[in-house]
């Protein structure tokens, strides 16, 4: 068993502990990974943070919710994975006849070399309420070089635009939030479609504290610009965040499936990368078995705790952080 949940003896220590009483009855995680049956070539497996998986439908996600997080009441927006090799249509099928809207909220991936009818005609007949574009769609040579605009084309953002639905943005770019190229199409991109909602996935991918600092002075104030804190764990990082953007502009969320997994996101030298247990191509292992792991999500929680323990904020910040910010935002369609 992979899955950092409850179920082992060691995390339902950790949650009684140490996370029991800082989480609210009600969770919104506003970013998860939903891999349903025939997405992956045949043959194929998702590596998982080193632990290869099939599938992860909602039926997986809905147990693994109530082993994460005993007694409350979690929602979770969802969206397949973004891979090029993966059946997009299979996955966007999935999610909008099997989300509710209520509990599930359905996103669509969007490629930006699909047909620009059956795009709107998706946005405006189902259950979508966001997109999730991803940078290897753009399908340049060198991923460092993909830009948002090339991302998110005019002609889509128009419809996103006009419905008042959401971007999940996941930043390319090696420099990520401290480019200045990302900065500056971040500030065109919500000023020219203020209709539209702008999440930055990951706080812009900014992992290590000297990725975010100074970085935030021309976004933070943007309207319909927000954050999640997803794979997150750096407490500097979530302090730098807490202390200059309005609390309501900021969310909760995970990564699952790769949140369940165990791990943590650590920085060295002005950089990151991951730790965890088994070889995996995004992180270094532990390969002498010095180290006892949980999830990466509960190593993120850690640090929001932290972060909110030093800056001495209030429970309405928690709660608003955890759930209802998301889903005002996800409720609050056409208009910011």
């Amino acid at each position: 068993m992979w899955k950092e949940t409850t179920k082992r003896e060691r995390n339902m220590k950790i949650f009684r502990e140490e996370l029991d009483e800082f989480l609210p009855t009600s969770i919104l995680d506003f970013h998860v990974h939903i891999l349903n049956s025939g997405v992956v070539p045949a043959g194929e497996r998702f590596d998982c943070a080193g632990h290869p998986i099939e599938k992860y439908d909602l039926e997986d996600l809905t147990c693994d919710l109530a082993d994460l997080y005993p007694g409350r009441a979690v929602s979770a927006v969802c969206f397949g994975f973004p891979d090029v090799r993966y059946d997009l249509q299979k996955s966007n099928n999935y999610l909008a006849e099997k989300c509710d809207g209520i509990r599930f909220f359905p996103f669509r991936l969007f490629d930006p070399h699909e047909s620009s009818d059956a795009f709107q005609k998706d946005l405006e007949t189902r259950r979508f309420v966001g997109i999730k574009p991803y940078p290897d769609y753009v399908r340049r040579s060198n991923i460092n070089d993909v830009e948002i605009r090339e991302m998110l084309p005019d002609w889509a953002m128009e419809t996103v635009n006009a419905l008042g639905l959401i971007v999940m943005l996941h930043i390319p770019r090696k420099a990520r939030l401290a480019d200045p190229l990302n900065q500056s199409q971040i500030i065109e991109l919500c000023a020219k479609y203020p209709r539209a909602k702008i999440v930055l996935a990951h706080i812009g991918r900014a992992y290590f504290l000297k990725n975010i600092t100074g970085n935030l002075e021309n976004l933070k104030d943007i309207p319909n610009l927000f954050f999640d804190l997803t794979m997150v764990s750096n407490w500097e990082v979530l302090e730098y965040l807490f202390q200059r953007v309005d609390g309501s502009k900021i969310f909760y969320g995970t990564d699952i499936p790769l949140g369940l997994a165990p791990g943590k996101s650590v920085e060295i030298n002005d950089q990151y990368t991951y730790v965890t247990p088994v070889a995996w191509h995004l992180s270094i292992s532990d390969d002498h078995g010095k180290l006892v792991f949980t999830s990466f999500i509960y190593e993120e929680i850690r640090a929001i705790k932290k972060a909110v323990q030093r800056l001495g904020l209030g429970r309405s910040f928690v709660e608003g952080m955890f759930y209802s910010n998301g889903m005002r935002l996800l409720t609050a369609r056409n208009s910011i």
